[in-house]
């Protein structure tokens, strides 16, 4: 599903490319005003005439997909999907990587519209969307808010009411049923996403804009849409999205035939004190996961069947490091950058947020929604302070 938050940053890339011709400039124009229906002949024939030009592939895709919902034969719209997705990929041929367009070169043509939703709310649902992408948002909004009193735990219905509310910005209403989604489900990223968009876009708050957009990375951070809304801030406010480095030895390797035979693998030169001074506690993060891949895990874990990395095995490695260092009083400009950030995110109570957020595999990540419900505020200092750095302006009282 495309929402209009997530096309609403390519509306000023547009006025360049649209200048070619009249038609391209009424197009933009009908697309920017949310006429999607009306502005799809103009995209047709322009994709046609210029089928190198990524933007009318993109929206072509788009109002594609508006015509889709329109379309109430099951083989018509199949049909139109077809074509929205075959247009979406050619986007993505030419390098568009926004990644609504990968979701629709990748959707099934045969999959309808909300054919996942089983509330009886999701006819009320079909209809705001019909209305939505005819361009009439009043009859949209009143089907939305129909479907959200209807069905007070269905998440898509305050959602695109939300939506709704900000393509007519009216940011106090769409603020109000993005909280109402939030509410439904607060471990799902795209009403904090939707809500710092439309801060950014009406709100003139940016720093209210950044916590939302972290919001949504702290609910979702494996989803890749959770950090769209951050990388679309930092890139207006020219902030910088970095987050802190510690390169770690390779784990330990397991001899398949031998599972008692456990190797460490570790390079000399970094644990060469001489060479890299405070080097040499990188040999405890190894002895550790090696325990690990031994009885410890069976230890920690008795429910599990097979050994997978974890959190608690990372932050027992990471931890022992910091406490090797600490106990040998070494200068910390001494020490080299990935120590430097490993004692400091150990001082802040932050090292299980770096492990989490930005030094995870899929084992780690499976202990991730455990530490969140736990964790959640820490989890947002540790990226507003650690991970995004500049850009945010409060305005003044």
């Amino acid at each position: 599903m495309r929402r209009w938050i997530a096309v609403a940053v390519l509306c000023v890339a547009a006025a360049g490319a649209c200048a070619q011709n009249q038609k391209a400039s009424e197009a933009n124009a009908l697309f920017v005003a949310g006429k999607r229906i009306e502005a799809l002949p103009y995209y047709e024939d322009l994709a046609k005439a210029y089928p190198n030009e990524m933007l009318y592939q993109e929206r072509l895709a788009d109002c594609l997909g508006a015509e889709g919902a329109q379309l109430s034969d099951p083989a018509q719209a199949k049909a139109v999907r077809i074509r929205e997705r075959d247009a979406a990929k050619r986007a993505v041929a030419l390098g568009d990587k926004a990644e609504y367009v990968r979701q629709m070169a990748n959707l099934d043509p045969d999959t309808p519209l909300f054919a996942e939703i089983t509330s009886p709310a999701r006819d009320l649902l079909a209809e705001a969307e019909k209305a939505f992408t005819a361009g009439d948002f009043q009859t949209a909004m009143t089907k939305y808010v129909a479907a959200a009193q209807a069905d007070p735990q269905l998440y898509e219905a305050p959602l695109y009411a939300g939506d709704t509310a900000y393509v007519q910005k009216d940011l106090p209403t769409a603020a109000h049923w993005f909280a109402r989604a939030i509410a439904v489900d607060p471990n799902r990223e795209t009403a904090y996403r939707y809500w710092g968009d439309a801060i950014l876009k009406f709100g003139n708050d940016p720093d209210a804009a950044k916590d939302r957009f972290i919001d949504a990375i702290v609910s979702e951070p494996y989803n890749r849409l959770s950090w769209q809304g951050i990388e679309n801030w930092a890139q207006i406010e020219h902030a910088v999205i970095l987050a802190p480095k510690i390169e770690r030895p390779p784990a330990p390797v397991v001899d398949p035939n031998k599972p008692d035979n456990i190797t460490i693998n570790i390079d000399p030169g970094k644990t060469d004190d001489n060479k890299n001074p405070g080097g040499f506690a990188w040999l405890t993060y190894s002895m550790i996961r090696a325990t690990y891949r031994g009885d410890a895990f069976k230890k920690e874990f008795p429910n599990e069947k097979e050994y997978r990395h974890s959190l608690k095995e990372e932050d027992a490695a990471l931890s022992v490091v910091a406490s090797t260092l600490e106990e040998k009083k070494i200068k910390r400009d001494s020490l080299d950058e990935s120590l430097r950030n490993l004692l400091d995110l150990n001082d802040a109570g932050m090292l299980d947020c770096w492990i989490l957020i930005n030094g995870a595999d899929q084992g780690i990540a499976q202990d991730y929604a455990a530490y969140r419900d736990r964790h959640r505020p820490l989890l947002h200092e540790y990226l507003s302070r650690y991970v995004i750095h500049g850009g945010g302006i409060k305005p003044p009282e």
